[in-house]
């Protein structure tokens, strides 16, 4: 590095000087060496755990119900009277009344006639008509139905009926669980040994 002085020296006459100094230069850095890396990778995993596979078919069934046994007989042994049998219907529906209608408008008529001769006629002809009045309201709906039976039995007659009991309740309850198989087991003595690094080269 050089740096330049300046100064002034007053002797007798003004005069000036300049010294120039100049600094060493400094001293060059130490080279470095370094070699190449040796790096050495050892793996050792375990093999995979077994898969799980479920298959369910659940079934429920109820009991059973109870028998059901039904029996009938009629003996008749005389004469049969006469049977006879009637039967009516008579089903009646009437709807409520409709609502009232709007009132009509008023109407005026002025009329007048004049005859001027004897024994003559005057006639007046006149037309006058109110507006319509408003519909009515409508009528509820009416519905009527009619059922009849009529029977008739000369002699014996027998019925019979069975119900057998209702069944049991049938319900699922499954509780599953499942695990997978244990994974391989991982290697032993395992071994990584990293080669020799690279040499070193200083230029």
């Amino acid at each position: 590095m050089r740096r330049r002085s300046r100064f002034c020296v007053l002797a007798g006459l003004m005069g000036c000087m300049s010294l120039l100094a100049v600094a060493a230069p400094p001293a060059h850095a130490a080279n470095k060496a370094v070699g190449g890396d040796s790096i050495a990778v050892a793996s050792a995993n375990g093999g995979d755990g077994g898969s799980v596979v479920l298959h369910i078919d659940p079934l429920a069934t109820s009991g059973d119900s109870g028998a059901a046994v039904a029996q009938s007989s009629a003996t008749n042994t005389g004469n049969t009277g006469a049977a006879s049998s009637t039967s009516l219907s008579n089903p009646v529906a009437i709807s409520g009344d409709s609502g009232s209608t709007g009132k009509t408008g008023d109407v005026h008529v002025n009329l007048s006639a004049s005859n001027t001769a004897i024994k003559g006629k005057a006639t007046v002809n006149a037309d006058a008509r109110s507006g319509d009045s408003g519909n009515s309201g409508s009528t509820g709906n009416a519905s009527a139905v009619g059922v009849a039976v009529s029977a008739a039995n000369s002699g014996a007659t027998s019925a019979s009926g069975a119900v057998s009991g209702d069944t049991g309740n049938a319900v699922n309850a499954i509780k599953v669980t499942a695990v997978g198989g244990d994974g391989g087991n991982a290697g032993n003595n395992v071994t990584a040994k990293s080669g020799k690094g690279g040499d070193a080269i200083i230029k």
